[in-house]
C-alpha cells in the first residue's frame, strides 16, 4: 500500500520543527510532508509573505514540488489551521489537483468567530508590541528574547505571520471546505468549546473535537496520542486497507449545531 501524505503546516513565527515528535510517532503508512513558509528553516533567506493569499499560493507550489497527488490530509497548527483550510478549499476549486480529505485544525478558534490581532496593519507594529502579542501563547524561548539578533529575527517573522493571520480573518474567514474536520486543542489552551465548535461552519462534511492535555503547544508532550488520533481518523475516513481503525479514548462527541458563543483569538 502506498503511504498516505499528511501535510504539516506550522504556527506563526514557527517552523516545521514543531512537528518533530509527531513525525517520529506516526505509523509507517502515513507519510509526513512538512511545508514551511519563506523566512524560516531551509527557506530562511527567502523574504516572508504578508498576506493569506500569498501564503496559500506559496504552500500550493510547495505541495506540488513535494510530489503530492491524489488525496492527502493536513495537520495545521494554530496559524497553520487557517492556512490548511484555505489550501484545502483552493485544491477543491480545480479538477485534477491533489485534494485534502481530512483537515486536522489544531490550536485555533473557528475562523468565523475570530478577531484580528491588530486594529491596524501588523506590519506597522513595533517589535515590542509584536513580541508582546506572540508571548501570550508562550512560544518564545527566553534565549531568543535575550539575544539581540534572534529577537530582531523573531519579531520580523512574527510580524509577517501576524499580517498573514489578520489578512485571513479579514478576507478569507468565510472559507469552506469539503474536507472532514478534526478540531484538536490542548485542555489548557485559551479557546473555549464554543470557539472550537464553530469550526463546523467551515466544512460541508463531518466535524469533531478532540482535546489533549496541555496548552497551546500540547504537541510537544502529546506526540504519540496525537499520532494515534491522526492514524485512527485517517483509517476511518479514508478507508486504507491496513491498519484497522483503533478506538480513541480522547475523542469527544461530534460537534453540535449550537451557535458559537463568543469571539476568539488565535496565533
Amino acid at each position: 500500500m502506498s503511504r498516505y501524505p499528511l501535510v504539516l503546516l506550522h504556527h506563526s513565527g514557527g517552523t516545521a520543527q514543531v512537528f518533530s515528535g509527531l513525525v517520529r510517532a506516526l505509523p509507517d503508512w502515513i507519510e509526513p510532508v512538512p511545508l514551511e513558509l519563506p523566512g524560516r528553516g531551509r527557506r530562511r533567506r527567502d523574504a516572508p509573505v504578508h498576506t493569506a493569499d500569498d501564503a496559500v499560493e506559496d504552500l500550493a507550489a510547495r505541495l506540488e514540488d513535494a510530489g503530492v497527488t491524489g488525496e492527502f490530509a493536513v495537520f495545521g497548527h494554530s496559524m497553520g489551521a487557517y492556512l490548511g483550510l484555505s489550501l484545502a478549499a483552493r485544491q477543491e476549486r480545480a479538477a485534477g489537483r491533489a485534494r485534502c480529505s481530512v483537515l486536522f485544525a489544531s490550536a485555533n478558534a473557528g475562523p468565523l468567530v475570530a478577531k484580528p490581532f491588530f486594529d491596524g496593519d501588523p506590519l506597522d507594529a513595533d517589535d515590542e508590541e509584536v513580541l508582546r502579542v506572540a508571548g501570550r501563547f508562550g512560544g518564545l524561548a527566553p534565549q531568543i528574547l535575550e539575544h539581540e539578533q534572534l529577537r530582531l529575527h523573531a519579531a520580523r517573522l512574527q510580524r509577517a505571520d501576524f499580517a498573514v493571520c489578520d489578512s485571513f480573518i479579514r478576507t478569507r474567514r468565510g472559507t469552506k471546505t469539503e474536507s472532514h474536520l478534526v478540531v484538536c486543542c490542548g485542555t489548557a489552551d485559551l479557546f473555549t468549546d464554543a470557539e472550537l465548535d464553530s469550526w463546523r461552519l467551515s466544512s460541508a462534511a463531518s466535524t469533531e473535537r478532540v482535546r489533549f492535555p496541555g496548552g497551546h503547544f500540547y504537541l510537544a508532550d502529546q506526540a504519540e496520542a496525537v499520532a494515534e488520533t491522526v492514524a485512527t481518523r485517517l483509517a476511518a475516513l479514508t478507508a486504507p486497507a491496513d491498519p484497522a481503525p483503533l478506538a480513541d479514548p480522547a475523542a469527544e462527541p461530534a460537534l453540535s449545531g449550537a451557535d458559537p458563543a463568543r469571539s476568539g483569538v488565535r496565533v
